[in-house]
């Protein structure tokens, strides 16, 4: 299993992504914990909560399918993300710990969001995505109260390898699945403008959709 952690900084913005990759064959309790993982990633990625809500009350929504198996990480669950300046940069953040600073979530606010497991001496896992703070579409708007959810920036295949699909929901597979759609759409065409047959090949093999 080995974990990568990413990124760059460009013209255009900042980039801070992780991806764990296993290249031989993961053992049944690897496959648990980073599923739980993933479904910490998934929960976190599709909230929908209140403009202005600090990123300490979401923190659970991320740990909590860990915490069931009695697992969990030593780390924060997301940062905002600097552009030219630090990768890592407030005030926000999504953590346990207490932020005093933090003004709350914002409308195109840019964070991670990135769960993790690790065992000293065996292994760690960790799925790591930029996600941009957004206006979400509710059914009602009590009190005209704003509210938001988040849509991932970052389109890098998760090693569905590492996944065990009975531990997930109809809906997680579904954004699964959807999320590596993307992938597949939005990189695909770039990789096959720039005549990268090979990686084209990888990234169809990695974006397959899982049973439902």
């Amino acid at each position: 299993m080995y974990l990568c952690d990413s990124g760059g900084q460009y013209l255009d913005g900042t980039t801070d992504v992780t991806r764990t990759m296993h290249f031989g064959t993961p053992s049944e309790y690897e496959k648990e914990c980073f599923t739980r993982v993933l479904k910490g990633h998934i929960a976190l990625s599709t909230a929908i909560f209140p403009t202005l809500i600090k990123g300490q009350m979401l923190d659970t929504l991320a740990r909590t399918s860990l915490w069931a198996a009695g697992l969990d990480y030593l780390h924060g669950t997301g940062h905002g993300v600097g552009s030219y300046l630090n990768v890592h940069e407030g005030p926000m953040g999504i953590s346990q710990r207490l932020m005093p600073d933090d003004p709350g979530l914002r409308e195109n606010m840019i964070l991670t969001d990135e769960p993790g497991f690790y065992e000293d001496g065996k292994f760690g896992c960790r799925i790591e995505n930029v996600v941009l703070v957004k206006k979400a579409e509710t059914k009602y708007n009590f009190n005209n109260v704003t509210y938001l959810t988040f849509e991932p920036l970052s389109l890098v295949p998760i090693d569905i390898k590492l996944v065990e699909p009975s531990l997930l929901t109809k809906n997680e597979i579904t954004w699964l699945n959807a999320y590596h759609k993307k992938c597949l759409s939005v990189i695909g065409k770039v990789l096959k403008e720039q005549g990268r047959v090979s990686v084209l090949e990888w990234l169809t093999h990695m974006t397959k959709p899982i049973a439902e």
